[in-house]
């Protein structure tokens, strides 16, 4: 018995080393992954799914993904996907991420924009976080934007403003509009860690 299993279990095992790659590639291009969603329709012209998660690709192949609780899709606007609780977060080249959550948002999958709207929270590797009430965040360019009044904080101090804009891919946010800067002290010694 043992001359017949091992080997069955030995071939079984190579054709899942190089069959493996290939599935786990597919999975990477852009593309949404429902896991273990649970679609149904809730009026005959929308679509619903549980637990949605959105894997996608910026400008400079650099990775993106798109969660949330709930999404749901209209037969009407089908490149419109509205989003209970969404999630996002891009990866850099060197490790770095910035990462968004919100109550609601709603994302273009043609544009590739998610408008992300109450409590906002951006956070960025580096231990700063903004909080506003809307925010537009661009996942080919791997940039957001706010109009509307943020609070922030971090390792050097806290600041309020009437906007921001973050790009470079988190590296750069600037605040726009009246701002408050309040610096802490050894506010260099915090940013060196």
């Amino acid at each position: 018995m043992a001359k017949v299993t091992l080997p069955f279990f030995a071939v079984v095992l190579i054709l899942l080393v190089v069959v493996w790659p290939q599935l786990e590639e597919q999975v990477i291009t852009e593309g949404t992954a429902i896991g273990n969603s649970i679609l149904e329709s809730s009026t005959p012209d929308t679509l619903s799914a549980l637990n949605p998660k959105y894997l996608g690709l910026d400008e400079k192949n650099q990775p993106y993904t798109i969660i949330a609780d709930l999404a749901e899709q209209s037969s009407e606007r089908e490149n419109e996907i509205f989003l209970t609780l969404p999630k996002a977060d891009i990866t850099l080249e060197d490790g770095t991420w910035l990462a968004l959550s919100a109550q609601t948002g709603l994302y273009d999958r043609d544009a590739k924009y998610l408008n992300l709207n109450g409590q906002v929270n951006i956070f960025q590797d580096q231990g700063f976080e903004i909080v506003t009430e809307e925010a537009m965040f661009d996942a080919k360019a791997g940039s957001a934007y706010g109009q509307l009044p943020v609070q922030g904080h971090g390792p050097a101090g806290t600041i309020n403003a009437e906007g921001f804009i973050i790009t470079d891919r988190g590296k750069r946010i600037t605040f726009t509009g009246k701002s408050k800067l309040i610096i802490l002290p050894g506010a260099q010694e915090a940013l060196k860690q």
